[in-house]
Protein backbone atom coordinates (compact mmCIF):
# COMPACT_ATOMS: atom_id res chain seq x y z
CA UNK A 1 0.00 0.00 0.00
CA UNK A 2 1.05 3.74 -0.41
CA UNK A 3 -0.42 6.69 1.64
CA UNK A 4 -0.80 9.61 0.53
CA UNK A 5 -0.92 12.62 3.06
CA UNK A 6 -2.82 16.11 1.71
CA UNK A 7 -2.77 19.15 3.22
CA UNK A 8 -4.43 22.74 3.45
CA UNK A 9 -6.57 23.53 0.50
CA UNK A 10 -5.96 20.06 -1.25
CA UNK A 11 -7.70 18.33 1.18
CA UNK A 12 -11.06 18.86 -1.00
CA UNK A 13 -9.57 16.32 -3.27
CA UNK A 14 -10.02 13.26 -0.73
CA UNK A 15 -9.41 14.22 2.93
CA UNK A 16 -6.46 13.98 5.02
CA UNK A 17 -5.11 10.74 4.03
CA UNK A 18 -6.16 7.99 1.21
CA UNK A 19 -4.61 4.31 0.63
CA UNK A 20 -3.34 3.31 -3.23
CA UNK A 21 -2.67 0.00 -4.12
CA UNK A 22 0.95 -0.54 -5.61
CA UNK A 23 1.29 -1.21 -9.04
CA UNK A 24 4.51 -1.87 -11.30
CA UNK A 25 5.55 1.78 -12.32
CA UNK A 26 3.36 4.28 -10.50
CA UNK A 27 4.62 7.55 -10.38
CA UNK A 28 3.08 10.39 -8.73
CA UNK A 29 2.21 11.91 -11.44
CA UNK A 30 -0.38 8.98 -11.78
CA UNK A 31 -1.53 8.94 -8.21
CA UNK A 32 -2.01 12.74 -8.21
CA UNK A 33 -3.77 12.27 -12.01
CA UNK A 34 -6.23 10.03 -10.12
CA UNK A 35 -7.20 11.96 -7.32
CA UNK A 36 -7.87 14.49 -10.11
CA UNK A 37 -5.88 17.09 -8.37
CA UNK A 38 -4.46 19.97 -10.98
CA UNK A 39 -0.91 19.87 -11.04
CA UNK A 40 -1.02 23.77 -10.55
CA UNK A 41 -2.24 23.75 -7.38
CA UNK A 42 0.48 21.82 -5.99
CA UNK A 43 3.50 23.48 -4.20
CA UNK A 44 5.54 20.89 -2.71
CA UNK A 45 5.79 17.30 -3.25
CA UNK A 46 7.81 14.85 -0.47
CA UNK A 47 8.34 11.47 -0.96
CA UNK A 48 9.86 9.15 1.50
CA UNK A 49 11.60 12.20 3.68
CA UNK A 50 12.84 13.60 0.29
CA UNK A 51 11.19 16.92 -1.24
CA UNK A 52 11.57 18.94 -3.69
CA UNK A 53 9.60 21.34 -6.38
CA UNK A 54 6.76 19.81 -8.21
CA UNK A 55 8.44 19.65 -11.27
CA UNK A 56 11.30 17.55 -10.18
CA UNK A 57 9.20 15.24 -8.23
CA UNK A 58 6.03 14.69 -10.44
CA UNK A 59 7.57 11.77 -12.23
CA UNK A 60 9.31 9.89 -9.47
CA UNK A 61 8.76 6.23 -8.99
CA UNK A 62 6.77 5.13 -6.28
CA UNK A 63 7.62 2.14 -4.62
CA UNK A 64 5.58 -0.24 -2.45
CA UNK A 65 4.70 0.99 1.05
CA UNK A 66 5.60 4.67 -0.06
CA UNK A 67 4.30 7.88 1.95
CA UNK A 68 3.75 10.90 -0.36
CA UNK A 69 2.75 14.29 1.34
CA UNK A 70 1.42 16.83 -1.09
CA UNK A 71 1.29 20.48 -0.29
CA UNK A 72 -0.28 23.50 -2.05
CA UNK A 73 1.67 26.66 -2.65
CA UNK A 74 1.12 28.37 0.91
CA UNK A 75 1.59 32.27 2.11
CA UNK A 76 2.49 32.80 5.67
CA UNK A 77 4.29 35.69 7.85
Amino acid sequence: MITVKLYSSIRKYGGKEIMFEYRKGLVVRDIIEELKIPIKEISIIILNHYDNTTDKMIDREVKESSLIHLFPPMAGG
